[in-house]
């Protein structure tokens, strides 16, 4: 069986065309994209990050939102979902439906999406000014990946393994990275290493 044909249309008919609708999309390239369901894992995981980033942000007039706040990407131009947008751009306060200006954001990788997250949305979200870091969790592993952005086009890559401690300087927070994990038993899996 193929997979249907993607929807195509406008960036400005899509930002009216979308709300209205049952469930998410993502637009992309003048194409409209349905949002894939999430596992067990990634949702607690997504839970997780809430409750470890919220109370970091409290008094800092920043807003923290999971999977269901959009996120515009001009240059793309583009409309998305991350897992977990971090902004504390008072422009963003103002609109109900977008983040345009976010400064941390994390997509929480599984099989189906990892090729996703890591190519076309990172090479979008790194067109983003305002963003300092982005950070892949995986849901199969207990493995973290974070990107930050050191000049304009120049970005830092960090690989936490068990043990280990989380630092998203962005919002001034470190943590283990079991925390991320609480209430999951993942195993690690060794990635394959060539010689």
């Amino acid at each position: 069986m193929r997979d249907p044909e993607p929807i195509s249309m406008s960036l400005d008919e899509f930002l009216v065309w979308e709300p209205k609708q049952p469930m998410r999309y993502e637009f992309s390239e003048g194409h409209v994209f349905a949002m894939a369901g999430g596992s067990r894992a990634h949702g607690t995981i997504a839970s997780n990050l809430v409750a470890l980033i919220r109370p970091a942000l409290r008094g800092r007039n920043c807003g923290v939102y999971v999977a269901d706040m959009k996120l515009a990407v001009p240059d793309a131009p583009a409309i998305r979902y991350p897992d977990l947008v971090v902004t504390c751009d008072p422009r963003d306060m103002q609109d109900d439906q977008l983040t345009r200006f976010p400064i941390l954001l994390i997509e929480i990788v599984s099989g189906s999406t990892e090729m996703l997250d890591r190519g076309v949305k990172f090479a979008e979200y790194r067109s983003i000014p305002s963003l300092e870091e982005f950070v892949l969790v995986d849901s199969r592993t207990v493995h973290v990946e974070t990107f930050r952005r050191r000049e304009v086009t120049k970005w830092l890559f960090e690989e936490i393994r068990p043990g280990e401690e989380v630092r998203f300087e962005s919002i001034g927070l470190s943590l283990p990275i079991e925390a991320l994990y609480e209430d999951l038993n993942l195993t690690r899996v060794d990635r394959i290493t060539v010689d």
